[in-house]
Parts: structure tokens; sequence; C-alpha cells
């Protein structure tokens, strides 16, 4: 799924959207219900009973004596709290007009299956326990949840003032950190890669060897070039001699996880801190995706706090927290 300015809130709903469905149900049919409207029992059950059956089914021993007695009412108390905020989710959605087009469900599914391939697709809800409808539940309650969230912060506005005051109190969010422009050759043997390290700190066309002898097929066309990299996202053995090169240099044999490296750090950029001038859409977007998160957190709050809950058997509604809590 797409990231969404709204994430934190999704994080918190997205689960049980798969098989929500209101009823307005007496309290006899419902298990919970949520200023009125019933939360259908059957729906609430079938929700915990397949998380607990994904439990089990990765640890029997989970759900026995009172350690299985305590995951047994913390999942009725999650799943409860998920179906409530999608009850006040969906009620607020219909109190602003907001309404999702008529194919946006259809549509987000098939480009979900053209992603990962319709086999795997199915074999991942499958998993899950999910049937094709829960999992367009679950879609059609995430799209709800950022139409409402647009609606909400439209009138949002960030001019570059307020950006460039941001970008001055929170500098740290914009500090660009080492980085090196780096190319390898990979081999298979200790040997292979003396020889080839031997020849390319003679100054041999360091691309050039790349290109005739590399492992690495991704980028053996491109000279064994790997672009910039960061701290913490290559094999530590690999990244202790990239960064300890200078530009130009060339390194001995590097033993990492899949081979044997010969590396050269082509360039070096320091950690820095950009001027405002260099990040102005960056720092709009980042106050913008700021201000809207906290303007929808404090209307999900005001929610919550007015919401009239009843989830006896599972716990009490806390609306200072939007959470159903040990009684």
């Amino acid at each position: 799924m797409p990231d969404s300015l709204f994430t934190l809130f999704k994080a918190g709903v997205a689960l049980a959207l798969s098989v929500l469905l209101l009823a307005l149900a007496g309290c006899s049919g419902s298990a919970i219900t949520v200023n009125g409207n019933g939360i259908e029992r059957a729906r609430f059950q079938r929700e915990v009973n397949r998380r607990l059956s994904m439990v089990q089914k990765d640890d029997p021993g989970e759900l026995k004596g009172s350690r299985g007695e305590k995951l047994k009412a913390s999942t009725k108390r999650e799943v409860a709290t998920e179906m409530i905020k999608r009850v006040l989710v969906d009620a607020q959605a219909r109190k602003l007009g907001v309404a999702l087009p008529v194919d946006a469900v259809n549509r987000k599914v098939e480009d979900e299956q053209r992603k990962v391939g319709s086999d795997r697709f199915f074999s991942d809800l499958g998993k899950q326990k999910l049937t094709l409808e829960d999992y367009k539940r679950k879609v059609k309650g995430e799209l709800l949840v950022d139409a409402l969230g647009q609606k909400v912060c439209a009138e949002v506005i960030v001019s570059r003032d307020d950006a460039e005051s941001f970008y001055l109190t929170h500098k740290r969010l914009f500090t660009r950190n080492v980085m090196v422009h780096v190319a390898h050759i990979l081999l298979d043997t200790q040997g292979e890669a003396d020889a080839v390290a031997a020849d390319a700190r003679r100054g041999e066309d360091f691309s050039r060897i790349a290109k005739q002898v590399s492992k690495d097929n991704a980028t053996r066309v491109n000279g064994g070039d790997l672009g910039w990299i960061e701290k913490g996202t290559m094999d530590p053995m690999f990244e202790k001699a990239a960064f300890s090169l200078k530009s130009g240099e060339v390194s001995g044999v590097v033993q990492a996880s899949d081979g044997f490296h010969v590396i050269k750090t082509l360039e070096r950029r320091e950690a820095s801190t950009p001027p405002f001038s260099e990040v102005v859409p960056e720092a709009m977007k980042m106050l913008d995706s700021r201000k809207k998160e906290e303007i929808f957190s404090d209307f999900l709050r005001t929610i919550y706090a007015n919401a009239i809950v009843e989830a006896d058997g599972v716990g009490k509604w806390d609306p200072r927290i939007g959470m159903v809590v040990e009684r």
C-alpha cells in the first residue's frame, strides 16, 4: 500500500477493516455499540478467531494456560478498538459528505494484484484467512481515511515563510549524512580478487576491468557503479572499506557475505546541512505533512472523546486514548 499522510491512524484500523460490517442491531446481536450503532457480534468474533488462529498456527502453545487467556482478552480489545474507530470514521465521513468514487476500491485492488501477481495475491489472502471481500473492505476503509483526512485538512496552507521558520528550528531534519559514490568488482575467489586489486591499484581502468570480470551482473554493464550509498545500507565489511577510502582510491580485497570485492570510491560527500534555498520544496512538503497530521490527529481525538461506547464483556472504552482497555 502506498504511504499516506494519515498512516498513524490507518495503522490502527486497517487490520479490522477486512471484516467489519455495521448493523443497526439491538444489544442482543451486538458485541459493541458505538453512538447507538451495533457492531455485529458474529463479525466481531470471526475477526478475533481469525487472529487467534494465525497465532495458533505459528505457535500452538501461545494460547494455552493463563498466558493464552491474556492473549485472547487483549486480542478482543484490539479488534474492538479498531472496529470502533472504523464506525466513528464512517460516521464522520457521512456527516462531512465524504464519499469514494464508485470504482475506487476495485481499481486499488486490481493495482495490488498486478503489482504482486494474481497467484501470490490470492495466496497471501489465504495465509491471512481473508476473503477477497474482506480485503476489499480493508481497502475501502484505508481509502476512506485518506479522503476524510483530506477533507478535514483541506484548508491547510504552507507559505515559504512558514517553511523557512520550520527549517530554522528543525535543521537536524535536513542534515545530509556522509555518502560515498562507489564502484566495485565482485569475484568468486581471493586469488582472482588479489590480481584485480593489483591491476586497479596500478592505474588500469577500473570500469573496463569491472565490465570484463565482475560477477555482479546488475552493475557490470555500468563498470561496477553502485551509485551513492549511506552507512547502514550495505554489508558491514564492504561499507567499512568504502567509507575509509578517499575519492579516487581503490581498496584491497574485501571479503563480504556475497564474495570478494575490490572497491573504488569515486566521490565523497561529507555530512552537511544545505541552505534553505536548496530544500524549499522538501521543507514545505514536510511542514504541510506535519500540519495535516496534527490537525487530523486532533480531529480523531475529539471524536474519540465524544463517542458513547458500550463494550461489555470485552473491556471499556477509554476516550482519552481512543482504545478499549481492561475494566
